[in-house]
């Protein structure tokens, strides 16, 4: 019988039969050298990597267990990250536990400067702000002018309002209730439970002397937990940790100069306005807080922190408030064109219109996760860069890290000593990035 062969089929070319059976070759190739390498894992790293990463699990989760009472080391830990790139470029002219003293001294200063002339003032403005928040009286007199208003619409965009307030009030009776227990219950319990705790208490004690002691043992650290690391994958490991402390060091202190830029130009500008002759800008002090606090929310956050200055600016006039608007719009013109190209740059390379995105997801979860919503995509990006470049045809070699050369002159190749062979071989230590909290 005649077998009908359709003409769209068409037979394999030599060359692609040839090109196949190379492909063929090489996956076959490709598995036996996984089973190879798989097969020649030495168990007692294989066991000293369970060890680090069991390790790893009980001191988070002991962390979560006794979170009230670390506090005070979770600061440190932020503390001792941005200490540490000061530490190491002191040590270039000094001894390092010299350098350690004179940083601590500075932030102690620094300390002893904002409590003394800073907080004092934030409470009694805050404390005038809710003062002059208005009472029964104002607010009837304002429910009143709006009935005068709303009365001069239309019929039918009057009981859509009225359908609205209502449904609203009714929401908010329900409810609003059972939310003030919950957030008194919740706050004396989060004040007992942190606060009036020996151990909190004590913490803040210590933290300077737990500080010195971190940052005088950062590189015995690293070579401690680079022994830990199986030789296979030092180079891997020790480029995700630089690939995590790159992102979070470049973004977390660009938006800390920005906040305290933003913090002062603010605060500058209101009292110029102040003394232009524009009336009414009160709480100076604590608007331009709150402005430079709000730098660390993306996009949003600049929008956010103009909003309470422009309102307090047109309770008392609506010059006042344009003033207020005029001079954020400035400030953030000037931000965005010549500070964030130049602090932030290119850290974190995420297009604004995905920033955006994650902001509007992740407000429902608290302000946390706007916070850290950049950076942690960020690094989940790199990752998965680079582990795609390892896995590729072929390799991209170890410690080619995204979006940046190779580092190979960064990493630090010193002898190992194998358990099998007894022989001394070539194995890689921690890139030099100024340690993991630099």
């Amino acid at each position: 019988m005649r077998s009908t062969v359709d003409p769209a089929v068409k037979a394999d070319s030599p060359d692609e039969i040839e090109q196949l059976a190379e492909a063929q070759s090489r996956s076959k190739l490709a598995w036996k050298r996984l089973w190879l390498q798989i097969s020649s894992l030495d168990p007692v790293d294989v066991l000293r990597l369970l060890l680090v990463i069991g390790g790893l699990v009980t001191v988070l989760w002991l962390i979560q267990l006794s979170w009230s009472a670390l506090l005070p080391f979770q600061i440190g830990i932020v503390l001792a990250y941005i200490m540490a790139p000061l530490v190491n470029r002191l040590q270039h002219y000094m001894p390092r536990w010299t350098a350690i003293l004179i940083v601590l001294l500075i932030f102690l200063l620094i300390l002893f400067l904002v409590i003394a002339f800073l907080i004092p003032p934030l409470i009694g403005q805050l404390s005038n702000l809710l003062q002059s928040l208005p009472n029964t009286e104002q607010l009837q007199q304002y429910m009143l002018a709006l009935n005068n208003y709303l009365d001069k619409l239309p019929v039918e965009y009057r009981r859509a309002i009225d359908e609205g307030v209502n449904e609203a009030l009714n929401s908010l009776r329900n409810n609003v209730l059972s939310y003030i227990r919950g957030l008194i219950n919740l706050g004396i319990s989060a004040v007992l439970s942190v606060v009036n705790t020996f151990t909190f208490l004590l913490g803040f004690v210590v933290i300077p002397f737990w500080l010195f002691f971190v940052l005088i043992d950062i590189e015995p650290g690293r070579k401690a937990l680079n022994q830990l690391i199986p030789a296979r994958i030092r180079t891997d490991f020790w480029s995700v940790l630089t690939i995590i402390n790159r992102v979070i060091g470049s973004y977390f202190r660009g938006q800390l100069i920005l906040g305290t830029v933003i913090f002062f130009a603010v605060f500058i500008g209101l009292n110029l306005l102040e003394w232009a002759g524009v009336e009414g800008i009160r709480f100076k002090l604590l608007l331009s807080v709150f402005a430079g606090f709000m730098e660390l929310i993306p996009f949003i956050g600049p929008i956010l922190g103009s909003i309470p200055a422009i309102i307090v600016g047109l309770f008392h006039s609506w010059e006042t408030g344009l003033a207020i608007a005029l001079l954020f719009l400035v400030i953030q013109q000037l931000e965005g064109n010549i500070l964030v190209p130049r602090v932030v740059g290119d850290s974190v390379s995420i297009h604004p219109a995905i920033v955006m995105m994650l902001v509007i997801v992740l407000a429902p979860f608290g302000l946390i996760w706007l916070i850290i919503a950049v950076p942690v995509v960020a690094i989940v990006r790199d990752i998965y860069l680079y582990i795609y470049g390892r896995l590729s045809k072929p390799p991209l070699p170890a410690g080619q890290l995204p979006r940046t050369p190779v580092i190979e002159s960064e990493v630090l190749v010193t002898k190992a000593e194998t358990a099998d062979s007894q022989k001394r071989v070539t194995s890689i230590e921690p890139p030099e990035t100024k340690g993991v909290v630099d």
